[in-house]
């Protein structure tokens, strides 16, 4: 009886022996996965919620990281991407589904430089996401208007707003805006911006365009004015929420002021899943975030 349990012992511990080999040579195999060096967008399926990953010169800046619900999920795809640090991450405003996953891709990946406003919010979702940089010994900058992190290809990611006129008695309309450019093409990060924000925006960088929006409020009928559309005149607009919202994102009338505006690409993350865009390699072309 004790020779039959010690054989079902030893296979055991084989059985595991061979399982955590498998288990070594798997991350070994993952690990060898190289971060693209071509410029391109990722606006991620969080749900109901943003995350968007920019990658140019095998670099990687996240926008924003979903809902805790949704942070692991995210830290595996920037993981099957690749990514394996993080140059900067991008919390634009301090809402459960934009930095609910933050905790855990500032727990999965060294971050460079993260960027956040100076608005505060008094929940655990908050408090969890200065937990994680204090330990992981991550100082934030809050950007000014203007502030710009270059990419080593050239790439630039530049904040344009929120300026100081716009009221802080709203979170949406306190986002950082930023605007991610290669030289010839621009994709505008809006988070929750609003029409305050908006017009704002429009008054301290008149010649603002794009080429590529991701849309402010998840479609939301508060933000995307027609006014704000035909200004800055995107080609393609992404729209980041969930199926079946309990908001129901995207409007009619934000879909109406994309088409009237003349925007005929229009993405949505809950019915098209992620969304990825290549963009032009970086140019020489100078620099102009306004």
């Amino acid at each position: 009886m004790k020779e039959k349990l010690r054989r079902i012992l030893w296979i055991a511990a084989a059985v595991v022996l061979i399982l955590n080999g498998a288990l070594f040579a798997a991350d070994s195999l993952s690990s060898r996965r190289t971060l693209t060096l071509n410029t391109e967008v990722h606006f991620v399926d969080v749900g109901q919620g943003d995350a968007s990953l920019l990658l140019s010169g095998g670099e990687a800046v996240l926008i924003d990281a979903g809902t805790a619900q949704t942070g692991d999920a995210l830290v595996r795809y920037l993981k099957s991407l690749g990514v394996t640090e993080l140059y900067a991450a991008v919390a634009s405003h301090p809402h459960a589904d934009h930095i609910g996953g933050m905790t855990q891709v500032l727990n999965a990946f060294p971050v460079e430089h993260f960027y956040m406003g100076p608005e505060t919010q008094n929940t655990t979702t908050y408090n969890n996401m200065l937990d994680a940089l204090e330990s992981q010994g991550i100082r934030p900058t809050i950007p000014a208007m203007g502030e710009t992190l270059s990419f080593s290809s050239g790439a630039t990611l530049t904040f344009v707003g929120p300026a100081d006129d716009v009221p802080a008695d709203s979170l949406n309309n306190r986002s950082l805006i930023a605007l991610f450019s290669t030289g010839a093409q621009r994709v505008l990060f809006m988070g929750d911006a609003e029409a305050p924000a908006e017009q704002s925006l429009l008054a301290h960088h008149p010649d603002l365009s794009c080429d590529v929006l991701k849309v402010g409020h998840h479609g939301a009928a508060t933000s995307s004015t027609e006014d704000f559309l035909r200004a800055i005149q995107p080609s393609t607009a992404v729209i980041c929420c969930g199926a079946d919202n309990d908001y129901g994102h995207p409007s009619e009338q934000t879909l109406q002021n994309l088409s009237l505006a003349g925007v005929d690409d229009v993405r949505i993350t809950a019915e098209d899943g992620t969304v990825v865009l290549p963009l032009n390699p970086p140019s020489d072309s100078k620099e102009n975030a306004a």
